[in-house]
């Protein structure tokens, strides 16, 4: 079990500062059992699309509680049949600042907890079930064209779901995974932020020798900014537009006022950006607004970055900025959460990282690094202390909009990828 590390900030050092092209992880050619495996696997592209089509067509979008819990009931009668112990972690609901008639509040479902015991290391692998498109979009369906698939969540993450699961089957098919010590976490909440499944995170790595995250990327993830979200709610005072204006305080004008503030924040040359992404209020166009509210996304590349701008906010939704008078009739209500620290590089992660990057040659697969502005919950993994490979998961653009798509190619190929690297890791 893994000491609990204090706070957040990493160090790095000049063995995390080599580049990871020009060092070298000596691996082993591929053995018999590890070639039965890819070959197996080669022959698996069909059942693998079947299934994501499936689990694709079905939304899942963070708020969509059946929908999650349908894709959650499948993977779970899936894992079971390969040997793993089934257990739901409970949800919560999240509870935000609003005005009156709209509720912001985050109602999430259970999670999933799949493990079983074995020896070697303890592998940690984890993934999302959530999508961030909710039953309203109009992109609900899978469809092919050649090597290329689409569909909402059809590489963020169904189609790192499908790779995992495929890795499992191919070990478990060749005899090679009654003996692992895993664990599988399958959040439902990792589209916002993972609220109520940070602590199931947390929990598990420090329990990990290694983790494992099959979000979607082309290359694998060396590191990600810290992401930060604040929701705000500014009173005001109603009155009539024509013939009481002089007596509102309207909410709608220092709304605008303090977005205006926020949004100043950004700074490319630190990396820190800052994104007024969902504003609503008023009631009517005769009406000075009563009430304005808004939703800010937060990324940054060191731990106190995320701390000063949560300063910051703070600063901003204590002032009145848009009367020249002293008020107290407009006041702000908010919510703070820097939900997720920056994955910042150890040269425990950079090994692993190098290892699997061996093994893709081995495999003859064309595999970089890249660095990440996008959030996972190996953020949270690493930040504890355990190290966590990213984006094992098919490759793809367009995550969180309608022109989402993946190759179809990359399913069988992270599926080898992974099948060798967690029968080695465990073997370590």
């Amino acid at each position: 079990m893994k000491a609990m590390l204090t706070g957040f900030m990493f160090f790095v050092t000049s063995t995390t500062l080599l580049s990871l092209h020009a060092a070298e992880s000596i691996e082993p050619a591929l053995n018999g059992s590890e070639l039965e495996i890819t070959r197996w696997l080669e022959d698996q592209e069909g059942n693998m699309l079947e299934l994501l089509e499936r689990i694709v067509n079905i939304n899942s979008g963070s708020l969509n509680k059946p929908g999650v819990d349908e894709i959650a009931a499948i993977f779970s009668r899936e894992l079971r049949a390969l040997g793993f112990s089934i257990a739901t972690l409970p949800g919560e609901v999240i509870e935000m600042p609003s005005c009156p008639g709209s509720n912001y509040n985050v109602d999430v479902t259970d999670h999933v907890l799949a493990s079983k015991t074995g020896s070697g290391k303890k592998l940690l692998l984890m993934g999302h079930l959530d999508t961030v498109f909710p039953t309203s979009s109009l992109f609900q369906t899978f469809r092919r064209e050649g090597d290329t698939m689409y569909g909402p969540g059809v590489s963020d993450m169904k189609g790192g779901l499908v790779v995992m699961l495929y890795a499992l089957k191919a070990l478990q098919e060749f005899g090679l995974l009654d003996d692992k010590d895993m664990t599988i976490l399958l959040n439902s909440d990792e589209e916002m932020g993972s609220l109520s499944s940070r602590k199931y995170v947390e929990q598990q790595a420090l329990l990990h020798d290694y983790g494992l995250v099959y979000e979607s990327g082309s290359n694998l993830v060396r590191t990600r900014k810290g992401l930060g979200q604040a929701r705000f709610v500014v009173h005001g005072r109603a009155s009539h537009a024509g013939g009481a204006h002089e007596e509102g305080r309207s909410a709608i004008k220092e709304l605008a006022y303090k977005i205006v503030e926020i949004e100043n924040m950004t700074n490319y040359e630190t990396g820190v950006t800052v994104n007024v992404g969902v504003v609503s209020g008023g009631e009517a166009r005769n009406t000075i607004s009563p009430c304005a509210e808004a939703l800010v996304d937060l990324r940054y590349p060191d731990p106190q970055q995320g701390l000063d701008a949560r300063d910051q906010f703070e600063g901003i939704f204590g002032d009145v900025l848009s009367y020249p008078i002293e008020t107290t009739e407009i006041t702000t209500d908010s919510w703070i959460n820097l939900h997720r620290p920056p994955k910042i590089p150890t040269p425990e992660s950079d090994n692993l990282l190098t290892k699997t990057l061996a093994i893709g040659r081995l495999l003859g697969l064309d595999i970089g690094t890249t660095d990440s502005g996008g959030g996972t919950d190996g953020s949270l993994s690493q930040a504890v202390g355990l190290p966590t490979l990213d984006s094992l998961g098919s490759s793809g653009t367009g995550a969180h909009s309608e022109r989402e798509q993946g190759v179809v190619s990359s399913l069988v190929e992270r599926a080898q990828l992974s099948a060798v690297l967690i029968q080695r890791l465990a073997a370590e």
